[in-house]
């Protein structure tokens, strides 16, 4: 009944096995700036479930960015934290269920941080009001206002401070060092982190961006943050490692970016040696609404974008914000996308691509979009999340079924395609990473 669902897709070189992902999110289990126990058994269950691609929240790349937001997890040369990460990717492979796991990773938040002085693409920050006006549109405020532990919105009005050019092309160069520190702990592919008004969003909108140089202005320039990024990675990677682009299908406020925007970006990341583009909405705190949507299908993201995308771009579009099977079957054969992301709706039920294929599409526990997870992870993840319909999530790394697997060493999948030669098997990579190429 839903077989499109069910169809093998590759992007890049690596083969997903079925068109359902996660989307990534923070705070499963993340906390104190690396990955838990919970965090990996997490993601395990969902490989049990029976998704075909995984991919992480944001994982920061430099330490400049660490300093400005101490709680998402971080990769960067001299963060000496690679056994986390090379724990979580084994765990998941070790479920034996032959699911794909992408590193998101992000340079930086920018002005969502709250952090006084943190850096952006120029000295735009929140307005209050808009913060206010956010959460009032979205289910959001019911669960927020009963369980909201201060005014939320006081830690967003710092003002940050625009980038330097210098500055971007060293956190440009951070970026490509912690993808290969993110493909040597076996991590499939990497996907780079430019939705929901964080910090390359922030680049990408007319409505944060207002510089005058290189990184401003016109669409080529506001995207040419991330498609270099994107070219960098994959001059270093050749074509061994599938890399991802997020971005928000569109915002909606006015002077925001337009579908068409995003679709002029998209080929650009395309034309750059980007595999897939990920497309999520809104822009961000100041718009829940649209970044959590209330309809159990995001047919506004389809609406957006959808075929319009499609038309201009080969590469597969991964479209998040579905819960029901008839939904994202309809997507798939549709044309409206390519493969097919559920956020929420994989927090409430792991299960959901197993109970699908196996015709048990009745047990499905479904998100009620009442957005309790959001309204209970959102400070700053000091607060660990929760589901009103599934007591479970949170509580995987205490079930048996999915601790991970003994495995016997190998050589993860990725790196085997990774040819000799590459600069962390030079002689001097760290002498030779700050060169100027």
């Amino acid at each position: 009944m839903y077989e499109k669902l069910f169809e093998p897709i590759k992007i890049g070189p690596v083969t997903i096995k079925n068109r359902i992902a996660m989307s990534p999110m923070n705070q499963q289990g993340d906390r104190d700036c690396h990955v838990t126990p919970q965090y990996m058994c997490y993601f395990n269950a969902r490989a049990v479930g029976g998704f075909g691609l995984l991919t992480t929240g944001s994982i920061l790349t430099n330490r400049e960015a660490c300093v400005e937001y101490p709680f998402v997890p971080f990769l960067f040369p001299g963060s000496f934290n690679m056994g986390y990460w090379t724990d979580f990717t084994e765990g998941i492979h070790s479920m034996g269920t032959d699911t794909k796991i992408f590193g998101q990773l992000s340079p930086g938040f920018g002005r969502q941080t709250g952090h006084p002085g943190a850096r952006s693409s120029s000295p735009t920050p929140f307005k209050r009001e808009d913060l206010y006006d956010g959460l009032k549109k979205s289910k959001s405020t019911r669960t927020w206002t009963q369980y909201f532990r201060n005014d939320w919105t006081n830690h967003l009005l710092a003002v940050p401070r625009a980038m330097t050019v210098d500055e971007i092309h060293t956190a440009q160069k951070y970026f490509v060092r912690a993808a290969e520190l993110a493909v040597l702990a076996g991590f499939d592919g990497i996907e780079v982190h430019g939705p929901h008004g964080y910090g390359l969003h922030q680049f990408l909108s007319p409505r944060t961006n207002k510089r005058t140089d290189e990184y401003g202005g016109s669409v080529a320039n506001r995207a040419r943050y991330i498609s270099e990024l994107v070219s960098m990675c994959r001059k270093n990677f050749g074509d061994a490692v599938p890399i991802c682009v997020r971005v928000s299908g569109r915002e909606y406020q006015e002077g925001g970016i337009q579908p068409e925007d995003t679709r002029e970006a998209a080929k650009i990341f395309e034309a750059s040696g980007a595999d897939a583009i990920s497309l999520s909405n809104g822009s961000g705190y100041d718009d829940f609404a649209h970044m959590f949507p209330d309809e159990k299908d995001n047919v506004q993201l389809i609406e957006a974008q959808g075929k319009k995308l499609k038309a201009v771009i080969k590469i597969p579009v991964i479209t998040t914000g579905f819960c029901t099977p008839a939904g994202a079957e309809k997507a798939l054969k549709d044309g409206e996308t390519d493969i097919v992301a559920l956020g929420r709706q994989a927090m409430a039920d792991p299960d959901w691509p197993n109970k699908v294929k196996e015709g048990r599409e009745k047990e499905i526990t479904y998100c009620t979009r009442d957005n309790y997870c959001v309204a209970m992870g959102i400070w700053g993840g000091t607060v660990s999340q929760r589901c009103t319909q599934n007591p479970n999530y949170g509580k995987e790394q205490w079930m048996p079924q999915y601790q991970p697997k003994p495995m016997k060493g190998k050589l993860p999948e990725t790196l085997k395609r990774w040819k000799p030669g590459m600069r962390w098997q030079s002689k001097d990579p760290w002498a030779s990473f700050f060169k100027e190429k």
